[in-house]
């Protein structure tokens, strides 16, 4: 699903968030407006989580159970795995690692197939913005939505506009900002088809709803200058 120009008047405040909390240099900005506004439509491998620093795999030998194990990431990426000492896994699905990690232990163990599994995440932080309880940086375990990500967050205000919430994520192979909008009403409703796995580092921004937006603009430019009265705001609410 790509990004609807309803929503792009909101990136530029996402972005400013996006840098504070990522501590991105000022001038890389024009580079990430762009991405933006270019909208790159996410691909298959986008879903797919990569292996951070700190992440601690999970090891299945198949064929050799009595070697099965749990390896921390280092800082520098490597795990330091039993008989093959430091393999670059950081970067890699734990699909790859796992067809890298059969390789590597081909050259000591007859036949090996190994499962890469992520057992903990190292890096295991999410952002929620705008029209939630709490928002700020919420952790996360084990594989979750935008929905579940939301209620982590305390769930929706009822400014809420739960139609078009926004992910962004950074693509770990060139650092490209993506962004997708989810119906997220739709997926609690369980009619959702656009569903897919929130990551590490992912920043799920819930806007405003039209209602809220009809009632900040009276507040903030007409109250004072024409004499609104409760019943009309009512009114508004009720025909939105």
């Amino acid at each position: 699903m790509s990004l609807s120009r309803s929503s792009a008047p909101l990136f530029a405040g996402l972005l400013l968030l996006l840098a504070a909390i990522g501590g991105c240099a000022s001038q890389a900005a024009p580079r990430q407006a762009a991405a933006v506004q270019s909208s790159e439509p996410w691909v298959d491998e986008d879903f797919r989580y990569r292996i951070m620093p700190g992440d601690e795999l999970v090891l299945n030998f198949l064929v050799n159970p009595d070697m099965n194990t749990r390896v921390v990431v280092g800082p520098d990426g490597r795990g330091v795995f039993p008989l093959v000492s430091g393999v670059m896994v950081a970067g890699r699905t734990p699909e790859e690692a796992s067809r890298q990690l059969t390789t590597a232990y081909g050259a000591v163990l007859r036949n090996p197939q190994v499962e890469t599994l992520i057992g903990t995440y190292g890096a295991s932080q999410i952002y929620v913005a705008g029209e939630v309880r709490t928002p700020g940086v919420h952790p996360i375990r084990g594989q979750i939505n935008a929905a579940q990500a939301i209620a982590s967050a305390g769930g929706f205000l009822e400014t809420a506009r739960t139609g078009k919430v926004v992910v962004l994520r950074r693509r770990a192979r060139d650092n490209h900002l993506l962004v997708r909008e989810v119906d997220v009403r739709a997926l609690l409703k369980g009619e959702g088809r656009d569903d897919f796995q929130i990551i590490p580092g992912d920043l799920i921004f819930v806007p405003r709803s039209g209602v809220a937006e009809a009632n900040l603009f009276i507040r903030q430019y007409v109250t004072g200058l024409i004499p609104f009265s409760f019943s009309y705001n009512f009114d508004l609410n009720r025909n939105q």
